[in-house]
């Protein structure tokens, strides 16, 4: 869990006076697509394939941003990942922004996939219902603050505060009725530099961690 930083003060990291915020997201966009053309690549013919199934909507010009944000998160999981390996400390700005653009990321292609797989246009294989199951394991806590499937929670189960104190308030009871309820997934960065979560899947009772890129490559190996 990250705590929001504090503000940082006028020329913290410095400035140049002809650019704008705007130019320097564009700049960030454009050096990412630039420095992984093969990615690029590869979300511009997923979004051709996908976006020919549904050709009267915006759901091909959306799944080119999903690739444009898609790049920027290799580029900074890249850069994170040669940091780690020469054990230089990141920021934890940097960390934070990656972190948010990392959940933005599963939110829309969580979207896509579950609106392909609901009106019956995605391929019938055990990648696509995986893909989904995994992308829903993440979005729910992330952006319903819950664990994934709580309907089929028949009584209140026992949790264990990532990373523990080692005291009393290691363990805690979430129930399904509890409005105060809440679903924090553990993280950690792989050694590539990827956002990794610690997923709980009620259908299986069991754990295990999802790494962001590999999310992206399972995406783009079902349609390219």
């Amino acid at each position: 869990m990250f705590l929001l930083p504090r503000p940082w003060g006028r020329g913290a990291f410095g400035k140049h006076p002809s650019m704008t915020i705007s130019d320097l997201i564009t700049a960030a966009f454009q050096q990412a697509a630039d420095k992984y053309p093969h990615v690029q690549d590869a979300w511009l013919k997923a979004s051709v394939h996908i976006g020919g199934l549904m050709p009267n909507s915006l759901l091909m010009p959306s799944i080119q941003n999903d690739g444009r944000l898609d790049v920027v998160l290799y580029s900074m999981e890249d850069e994170l990942g040669a940091e780690l390996q020469n054990s230089v400390h990141r920021p934890m700005l940097a960390l934070t922004f990656q972190t948010l653009l990392s959940e933005v990321w599963i939110g829309r292609v969580y979207e896509t996939v579950r609106l392909l797989v609901d009106r019956k246009l995605a391929p019938n294989i055990d990648q696509v219902k995986f893909l989904l199951q995994d992308l829903r394991l993440v979005r729910v806590p992330l952006e319903k603050h819950e664990i994934a499937s709580q309907g089929q929670l028949t009584q209140p189960i026992q949790m264990q505060r990532q990373p523990p104190k080692g005291d009393s308030s290691d363990l805690y009871e979430y129930s399904k009725t509890d409005p105060t309820r809440s679903h924090i997934m553990p993280i950690r960065y792989s050694q590539r530099g990827s956002i990794t979560w610690g997923l709980l899947d009620l259908h299986t009772n069991q754990e295990k961690w999802v790494e962001r890129r590999a999310l992206s490559s399972q995406f783009l190996s079902i349609w390219v």
